[in-house]
């Protein structure tokens, strides 16, 4: 899964976090991505663009240290003025509307 994740990484915009890995840095990251996901997730509904985006999301993350925050439990901090509110799993909005799309029905004028 790794090679085929990989590459999709390699062709999207905006994964600069994730091409200054080095190669165990990236085997890690679509590790732990793909973990997560299976937690929350059949892993037969996993794909590629799936775990490129939560690998993606979790390196955001990680850079703006509030995935620390999220692992130990913070629900909500502030500080000078500043106040944060965590929400959700610590799944990417992305793969969650790809993974489980609105049930909207369409209505039908009669």
């Amino acid at each position: 899964m790794f090679e085929t994740v990989n590459e999709y990484l390699g062709k999207l915009n905006n994964a600069e976090a994730y091409a200054a890995l080095d190669e165990p840095g990236k085997v890690k990251a679509v590790f732990s991505a793909e973990e997560l996901l299976k937690d929350h997730f059949p892993p037969s509904s996993l794909s590629d663009r799936v775990i490129a985006l939560q690998v993606l999301y979790m390196l955001e993350g990680e850079d703006e240290e509030f995935s620390k925050y999220k692992r130990h439990g913070v629900k909500s901090f502030s500080t000078k003025g500043i106040s944060v509110t965590f929400e959700g799993s610590g799944i990417s909005p992305d793969v969650i509307t790809i993974l489980r799309p609105s049930r909207a029905g369409i209505g039908r004028l009669i």
